[in-house]
């Protein structure tokens, strides 16, 4: 944003105190989410590392579970958190008595979402893990995730409120309260008390999960409806308003939709390493909580452009956002830097939080290749996160879902012929997630290049 543009703006629209779009307030948007999605990355990290200790068939459930889940909480998620897109540019528009509206539409959409999950859960759990021999204990996983699936897109509504004012330090400590709490049952519910609890292993890292998600979206939605935000935001307007609901659904839809479609690619991916076993199952489950350990990277990072970008697209400053690209790059290129040391450098000292004794020394070759293609991973994953954080931001959600439309050819076709039939290891299904992100980072960049945000400013009655 231009200086002049800056002096204009009354201090309740500015999302910092550093200069719009620069690393500076990059960083200071995106840190607190980071930290936050490092404690919620920990916290699952530190989950599959009690259950590897309970029992690696537990490990593996667990993995194979989580992946299915996903299916169900992310695309609810990305409807609720486009809330975050709203409330940027209500807040750049100076428009601030409509914000707690349109929190409210989302948080009915997420207690809504259970009517229809729940039913379509059953249904499609026991059918994707009939056979494998994980069945019990992903299933046990599965279903009590099934129960609190609703808690996932409020939590994601209450913290667009928050996070779309810049406000990321709350989202950070209440994660971290909420994650204390998980900390504490995890082993409890895993591992049982002598005398008083008995081991549950998955089941009781579900229950874990469920209780900390609950207590994060009690802490949001108490601060939420506090005096100054109900006065000043408008928080008490609770009231189900259609055209509001539908407004906001409608632009979030494509992009669950968009979810979906790349969710159950993974998923049937999954399932081919799944159904192998062996030391396929293996770097699935490993590779994927390495993954969990340090995506918050880069998402922590996507968030803090999409606030940026939402905000300046509703003061109508176009040119700063490919300032906030320019910053995300040079916090792009240390990331990657930085994740080189554990995954390049000290591959089996990492891959050695994992098992309690030796393991096959061929499983351990293949795993240490696997961090190599992983790593590759995550600089490709940061590169797609650039150019998807602008596209939401600009509400370009049916390009997202044209996008998705090609996603079983790059990631579930590979796989399956190149596990199948070209007789490929293991470890390179990280390359091909490598591959596949880099092809839809080039493509949203490309798109976001033309800037099609200008011709989608809403128009609000």
């Amino acid at each position: 944003m231009s200086s002049d543009l800056e002096a204009l703006l009354p201090r309740e629209t500015r999302l910092t105190k550093y200069p719009v779009a620069s690393l500076r307030e990059l960083i200071n948007l995106s840190l607190p989410l980071m930290l936050g999605l490092f404690s919620s990355c920990v916290m699952a990290f530190c989950n599959r590392l009690y259950l590897a200790h309970y029992s690696l068939n537990a490990l593996e459930a667990c993995a194979g579970a989580a992946y299915l889940c996903t299916l169900f909480q992310h695309p609810c998620m990305r409807i609720t958190s486009m809330g975050q897109v709203f409330v940027g540019y209500f807040i750049g528009a100076g428009k601030l008595g409509r914000i707690g509206q349109s929190v409210w539409q989302m948080i009915w959409f997420s207690l809504i979402s259970f009517i229809f999950t729940w039913p379509v859960s059953r249904w499609i759990g026991s059918s994707f893990f009939d056979g494998t021999s994980i069945q019990a204990g992903a299933m046990s996983y599965f279903t009590v995730m099934m129960y609190s699936n609703f808690l996932f897109p409020l939590g994601a509504a209450l913290s667009s409120f928050f996070i779309g004012r810049g406000k990321t330090r709350i989202i950070f400590l209440t994660t971290l309260v909420s994650h204390a709490c998980n900390v504490i049952l995890d082993p409890i519910l895993i591992f049982g008390i002598d005398g008083w609890i008995s081991p549950q292993g998955v089941f009781g890292a579900a229950v874990s999960n469920s209780v900390s998600q609950a207590l994060f979206c009690i802490i949001l939605l108490g601060l939420f409806l506090r005096k100054d935000e109900r006065e000043k935001y408008g928080t008490h307007a609770y009231e189900f308003h259609w055209k509001t609901f539908w407004e906001q659904v409608k632009v979030g839809l494509p992009r669950a939709i968009t979810r979906i479609f790349i969710l159950t690619s993974w998923v049937y991916t999954a399932r081919i390493m799944t159904v192998k076993g062996g030391d396929f199952l293996l770097v699935l489950s490993v590779g994927s909580s390495l993954i969990l350990l340090f995506t918050f990277i880069h998402d922590g990072m996507g968030q803090g452009i999409v606030t940026v970008a939402s905000t300046l697209i509703g003061a109508r400053d176009y040119k700063s956002i490919w300032k906030s690209v320019r910053s995300a790059t040079v916090l792009l290129t240390c990331t990657t830097i930085f994740l080189a040391f554990p995954l390049i450098v000290f591959p089996g000292w990492t891959l050695s939080f994992f098992f309690a004794a030796p393991i096959d020394p061929h499983s351990l070759v293949v795993l240490k290749q696997a961090c190599l293609w992983i790593w590759l991973y995550f600089f490709c994953y940061g590169y797609a996160t650039v150019g998807l954080s602008l596209v939401i931001a600009g509400r370009d959600v049916h390009f997202y879902m044209f996008i998705a439309l090609f996603v079983w050819l790059t990631t579930y076709l590979p796989a399956y012929f190149a596990f199948n039939y070209w007789g490929w290891s293991p470890d390179k299904l990280w390359g091909i997630m490598a591959v596949d992100s880099f092809i839809v980072g080039v493509l949203f960049l490309a798109r976001a290049s033309k800037e099609k945000w200008k011709e989608k400013a809403l128009q609000f009655s």
